[in-house]
């Protein structure tokens, strides 16, 4: 039984060898905010049947120290510029392969507000307000930057360990209102009259920027299909703004 078994094993591995077929497994570390819209992307992507796409989440900081201690990933979609340059600093991705990708946008959401969301809303605020944890996430950042003129005596901020954590927060009224991604909201239907869009000119832009950590066929092949009229209509259509030609 046991020579049946290692023949079987011996010509499945010969069938294989001589179709020339090799699976890839391409990992794809992804900040949290783009989680959803990177999801979209590898549905959409024309690959290859065996090439299989990994998606890893969470925040731009965690990913950046894990990539540093040697995570095997294969790609990084970080939610600011800050870490994939250090990983470039580092000689720790392909060289030109730093490019923004996608330029994020904060939206102010609350579920039930006593009078419109907008700035003046912001302005007003008392309770618990979630934000990104702004020591490692980039939308924290912005949403700490965006709070800096405000008196904060009457507001509790709340911190997730990234912008999907904060949205998490005000979704399960751990917290009345939330700085998170305008790509979030869109992404879950949220009615506009409970989030603003916060104006761009309130805090720095937030430049997604990604890096490659090699050159397989799977990775090559995704990258450029980011460079393609499907993709950057689906990253245009869940609420980032497109990158300009060239910007690192």
């Amino acid at each position: 039984m046991a020579g049946s078994v290692h023949f079987l094993v011996l010509v499945a591995w010969l069938t294989f060898q001589s179709n020339g077929v090799s699976a890839e497994t391409v990992r794809i570390a992804v900040a949290s905010n783009f989680h959803p819209t990177l999801t979209k992307l590898v549905q959409a992507v024309p690959k290859e049947p065996d090439t299989e796409y990994v998606l890893i989440s969470g925040s731009t900081g965690v990913l950046y120290s894990q990539i540093s201690n040697g995570a095997p990933f294969d790609i990084l979609m970080a939610a600011d510029k800050v870490r994939p340059a250090l990983l470039d600093t580092q000689g720790l991705i392909e060289a030109g392969s730093r490019k923004t990708y996608a330029v994020g946008r904060l939206a102010l959401w609350a579920p039930r507000p006593t009078f419109p969301v907008n700035e003046v809303f912001l302005q007003n605020f008392q309770g618990n307000l979630a934000i990104a944890n702004p020591e490692i996430a980039p939308y924290g950042v912005a949403a700490k930057e965006l709070l800096s003129p405000l008196d904060l005596s009457k507001i509790r901020l709340i911190k997730g360990n990234n912008v999907g954590q904060a949205f998490h927060f005000v979704q399960t009224e751990n917290a009345q209102a939330g700085l998170v991604a305008l790509s979030q909201v869109l992404h879950s239907r949220i009615s506009k009259k409970f989030f603003w869009p916060v104006d761009q000119g309130l805090y720095k832009p937030i430049e997604q920027q990604m890096v490659t950590m090699n050159q397989s066929p799977g990775t090559i092949e995704f990258t450029a299909f980011l460079t393609t009229d499907a993709a950057m209509r689906i990253i245009s259509n869940d609420g980032y703004q497109l990158p300009g030609p060239r910007e690192n």
